[in-house]
C-alpha cells in the first residue's frame, strides 16, 4: 500500500487521505503527485508518498536481539 504523507501549508502539516494499492508509476499515483506539485509554492510543500511497515514485523532497528 502506498500512502500520501500530506502537505505543509504555512508551516502546518495537513493530512491527505490518498491510499493506493497498486504499483509505483501507476497513472493514479502520477496524477496525485501532479496535483500536489501544481500547488507547490512559497507557503505549500508536498511531503511525498510513503509505504507503511506492517505491525509486528521485526525491523532490527530497536537494538533488541531475537
Amino acid at each position: 500500500m502506498i500512502v500520501c504523507k500530506g502537505d505543509r501549508k504555512n508551516n502546518k502539516i495537513e493530512k491527505c487521505e490518498f491510499l493506493h494499492t497498486g504499483s509505483w508509476g501507476d497513472d493514479r499515483l502520477v496524477e496525485h503527485e501532479k496535483y500536489h506539485r501544481s500547488l507547490e509554492g512559497h507557503n505549500y510543500f508536498w511531503l511525498g508518498f510513503d509505504v507503511p511497515q506492517s505491525l509486528g514485523n521485526y525491523s532490527g532497528r530497536d537494538g533488541k536481539r531475537n
